[in-house]
C-alpha cells in the first residue's frame, strides 16, 4: 500500500495518486524511442494517406478480425492500421505532440486489440509489438510501454532495447525491472559502447528524478488547492506516511 489514510484526506490523496502515472509518463519521449525494431511514432505518422483511406483500412481490418477472431495476422493488421489512423494530421498535432479525442480513442482500441492478440500467441510479431510500445507512449502509459518493450528486449537483446526498457521501467516506478534492464544494457554493450551506455543510464536516471520532483510539486499544489477549497486549513504533507515507490502496490 502506498498510503493508509482515512476520511476526506484519504479521498483527496487517492485521486492525486491515480493521476500520478499519467503525469510521470508525460516525460516520456514520443519520437525515436521504443525499440530497434521500429522507430518512434513519426515513422508511421509521416507515411501519408488520407484520413478517409486510413479509416477504410481500419474498417477493413476490423471486419477481418470479426470474421476470424483467432487470426493473429488480422489483429496485427488492425494494430498497425489503428496506429496509422491515430497519427493522421487530424488526430495528432506534431507541434504539441498531443492526440485528438479520436486519436486517443484509436490508441485505446489498439491496446484492447493487443490484449486479444496476446491471448492468441506467445510469439508475437516484433514489429507489431514495436507499434504497441509507441501506442502506449502516446497514451502516456509507461507501464504498458514497459511490458511491451520487455518482449522486444527478450527477443532482440541489444543495449539499445534494454536502455528503452530501463526508461519505461523508471517512469512506471518498477525498480526491479529497471535494475535488471540497467544490468543487461551494460552486459550487452560492446567495449566501445560501454562509456556511452553508462552516460545514457546516468542521463535517464537524472531525467526521471527531475520529472519526479516536478510531479511531486504539482501534487503538493493540487492537494493544497483541494484542502483550501474544502476549508480544511493547512494541507500538511500528502506524502506523509506514504511508503514505497511510484509503482508500489
Amino acid at each position: 500500500m502506498l498510503f493508509d489514510l482515512q476520511g476526506p484526506r484519504k479521498t483527496a490523496v487517492k485521486v492525486i495518486y491515480l493521476g500520478l502515472a499519467v503525469l510521470m509518463a508525460g516525460g516520456l519521449i514520443l519520437f525515436g524511442v521504443g525499440s530497434s525494431v521500429n522507430g518512434g511514432l513519426a515513422d508511421v505518422f509521416n507515411s501519408g494517406g488520407s484520413t478517409g483511406d486510413l479509416q477504410k483500412n481500419v474498417d477493413k481490418s476490423q471486419a477481418a478480425v470479426a470474421a476470424d477472431p483467432k487470426s493473429t495476422k488480422a489483429l496485427e493488421n488492425l494494430i498497425v492500421d489503428r496506429y496509422s489512423l491515430a497519427g493522421d494530421p487530424k488526430n495528432y498535432n506534431t507541434k504539441t505532440q498531443k492526440f485528438s479525442a479520436e486519436g486517443t480513442a484509436q490508441l485505446k482500441q489498439l491496446s484492447k486489440n493487443w490484449k486479444a492478440y496476446q491471448k492468441l500467441t506467445n510469439k508475437p510479431n516484433l514489429t507489431t509489438v514495436s507499434y504497441v510500445v509507441s501506442a502506449y507512449l502516446g497514451l502516456q502509459d509507461a507501464k504498458g510501454a514497459e511490458q511491451a518493450q520487455a518482449i522486444i528486449a527478450a527477443k532482440q537483446q541489444t543495449a539499445a532495447n534494454y536502455l528503452s526498457l530501463l526508461q519505461f521501467a523508471l517512469y512506471s516506478g518498477d525498480s526491479l525491472a529497471a535494475t535488471g534492464a540497467e544490468i543487461k544494457a551494460r552486459q550487452l554493450a560492446t567495449k566501445d559502447q560501454l562509456a556511452q551506455v553508462n552516460q545514457q543510464i546516468k542521463t535517464l536516471k537524472k531525467q526521471v528524478a527531475q520529472r519526479s520532483a516536478e510531479v511531486q510539486k504539482q501534487i503538493q499544489q493540487q492537494f493544497a488547492d483541494q484542502q483550501k477549497s474544502a476549508g480544511g486549513g493547512a494541507p500538511g504533507n500528502p506524502f506523509a506516511g506514504a511508503g514505497g515507490g511510484l509503482g508500489g502496490q
